[in-house]
């Protein structure tokens, strides 16, 4: 008679995933039973339309830096006071956004708890606010070359990989006793404003480009990595900020303190 199969005993972090999705699977069933129309807007709570709030200001940055660009393109001077409004405009709308983003947890806490709806958007609207409307500053000041786009879709793309890992993970990382976790993994994405807050200041002091005959130029220069000059092998070293700032979002070893 052969020996019975042993049963494998789950780890404390399996048992705590496996709660994770069953918790997340009730929350969602609120939308699966409700077919009417505009079910999802119907469902939207306090918390869930400040998030949108969040979006649409990195939304209107983008759209601001893509204003600024037709108001100085093809100028035979600097840009003109309506361009540079709209370009310290772009600059304020991140942070804005932040506002927003810390509004909507205490919001949600006071209305007693999020919604899984609400957890989701809050990362798309911290990618578009604090990843691709900063990456469009950066590209708007003069960071343009080929590999100073490869830095910057780097910058975006560890934004979002950051993001995603802490939706899956954030219910394994240790947390006090109101259930809030201690510390992230990795920079956090808003860290970004210190960026967008640094290009807003070379705004000020005119360190950006401003068209062939406009004069500015961004700190720290322009490199040739390989090839000719003005080839591809050309980027500026402001651009290794945004890719060194990527490293920082995407690690698992930096652990940033919750304040």
């Amino acid at each position: 008679m052969s020996a019975p199969t042993p049963v494998k005993k789950r780890s404390f972090t399996e048992n705590k995933g496996a709660t994770v999705v069953e918790e997340k699977k009730k929350l969602l069933q609120q939308y699966k039973d409700d077919d009417g129309h505009f079910s999802l807007v119907r469902n939207f709570r306090l918390a869930d339309m400040i998030t949108i709030m969040n979006g649409v200001c990195g939304t209107l940055s983008i759209l601001s830096s893509a204003r600024y660009l037709i108001l100085s393109s093809n100028l035979p001077g600097p840009p003109s006071a309506e361009a540079v409004r709209v370009l310290y405009f772009a600059h304020l709308l991140p942070i804005l956004g932040f506002g927003f983003d810390a509004l909507d947890g205490k919001v949600a806490r006071w209305r007693g708890g999020g919604s899984m709806l609400g957890q989701e958007m809050d990362s798309l609207a911290d990618l578009v606010s604090f990843g691709v409307a900063p990456a469009t500053l950066a590209f708007t000041l003069g960071l343009r070359t080929a590999l100073d786009c490869v830095c910057l879709l780097l910058f975006v793309s560890g934004g979002l990989a950051r993001l995603a890992r802490f939706n899956a993970t954030v219910a394994l990382i240790p947390a006090d006793k109101s259930g809030k976790s201690k510390y992230f993994e990795g920079l956090p994405i808003p860290s970004s404003l210190f960026l967008t807050s640094m290009m807003a200041y070379c705004v000020k002091k005119g360190a950006y480009a401003m068209g062939k005959r406009g004069g500015g130029s961004v700190p720290f220069g322009l490199v040739t990595l390989f090839g000719e000059k003005g080839g591809y092998g050309d980027v500026h070293v402001a651009s290794f900020i945004f890719a060194t700032w990527a490293a920082m979002m995407v690690s698992k070893t930096l652990k940033v303190p919750k304040l």
